[in-house]
């Protein structure tokens, strides 16, 4: 892959956060066991491979949202009256425990080993589509999430994709302090 450009001075942290963010989920997920990978902590519940084939999805998804921003898809949009946009400010996962959007739900534990390198591919993907904006304002840049209707600004998608992560890393932590964790 060639090197990468360089980004928006006003998405660097956002960058980051997300890039800090990813090596510990690859710290975490890369020594699992099979038995470790697709332990369910409930029933119902997903397990470690889940969640990180879910961090994938998502991942490709506010990708998507990135490169619509970018290229104007939503330029001609109107922010409501009334609503402020989530920016470059967020510092925290905004939604807590909610159910994952349609498609963006694993189906099952992907095999560790293919998925390690489709989240590279991803993350090395989202990071292009934000080397893609040479605008002045990352901030004027928004769209509403077509999961929750939240309008977000160019960096507040960067923010919201790293927060998301943390926010199941911090579950994949849970489930492998879990006391029937396999060891």
């Amino acid at each position: 892959m060639p090197p990468f450009s360089e980004l928006h001075p006003a998405l660097r942290a956002g960058w980051d956060l997300a890039d800090q963010v990813r090596a510990e989920l690859i710290a975490a997920i890369t020594p699992l066991t099979p038995a470790q990978w697709t332990f369910r902590p409930a029933s119902g519940a997903w397990c470690v491979g889940e969640i990180a084939e879910h961090l994938r999805l998502a991942e490709i998804g506010t990708s998507k949202m990135v490169r619509k921003l970018i290229r104007g898809d939503y330029r001609d949009w109107v922010l409501p009256s009334g609503i402020a946009p989530v920016t470059g400010g967020l510092d925290r996962y905004p939604y807590g425990d909610l159910q994952a959007p349609t498609g963006l739900a694993p189906d099952r534990a992907p095999d560790r080993d293919r998925l390690l390198p489709e989240l590279d591919a991803a993350h090395a993907r989202f990071r292009l589509e934000l080397a893609a904006f040479a605008g002045d304002d990352a901030e004027a840049l928004r769209s509403p999430d077509p999961a929750t209707g939240t309008w977000l600004t160019l960096d507040g998608w960067l923010k919201l994709q790293a927060w998301h992560e943390a926010h199941h890393l911090a579950q994949i932590r849970r489930i492998q302090a879990s006391p029937c964790f396999p060891r």
